[in-house]
């Protein structure tokens, strides 16, 4: 009767911790009602990269739209507006290119820091349900963009960064 006890324990501790590693635990550093029009509004950031040289992602829902901002940085002074239309790449773990649309002109930002010029771009897009539908189906390894000309790639995502944004992803479009 006792290893009944025992076995019947240990088969609901299973279950119970397979079940809770397969649930999706959502973090949000937003998650509100909109006092004005009462939308839904939720938003993940991620960092990739380092100390010395990140990007951040921003993905946010608001209501039944979707968004994404990305910022980037260049150590020198670079005045080239990023266009409305320019296309941002999200390259995925499962091979698969994701591209997003730059909704307004993008001017740069200029700040010293330590005796150097940076130059930061906040491109926001509008993206639909089904980008982000694709961006929760695998994790991001690099995300690029072209400024000026000049191609721009974001630091290799670590396993843990690329993950965050899938499960980022994948959290908003949650009900």
């Amino acid at each position: 009767m006792k290893m009944m006890k025992h076995t019947v324990c240990l088969l609901a501790l299973f279950v119970f911790s397979a079940t809770s590693s397969f649930a999706q635990k959502c973090h949000f550093d937003v998650d509100k009602k909109d006092d004005f029009t009462g939308a839904h509004v939720r938003n993940v950031k991620v960092k990739i990269g380092n100390f010395f040289y990140s990007w951040w992602l921003l993905l946010e829902q608001n209501g039944t739209k979707y968004a994404i901002t990305v910022q980037s940085a260049a150590t020198s002074k670079i005045d080239d507006v990023i266009p409305k239309g320019s296309k941002i790449l999200f390259k995925l773990d499962n091979d698969k290119v994701v591209e997003i649309v730059v909704s307004d002109d993008c001017v740069p930002n200029h700040n010293v820091q330590n005796n150097t010029i940076i130059t930061t771009w906040l491109p926001k897009c509008d993206v639909s349900k089904e980008t982000m539908q694709q961006l929760s189906q695998a994790s991001t390894s690099l995300v690029r963009m072209n400024i000026g000309g000049k191609d721009f790639t974001s630091p290799n995502a670590s396993g843990k960064e690329g993950k965050k944004v899938m499960e980022g992803a994948a959290c908003l479009l949650q009900d």
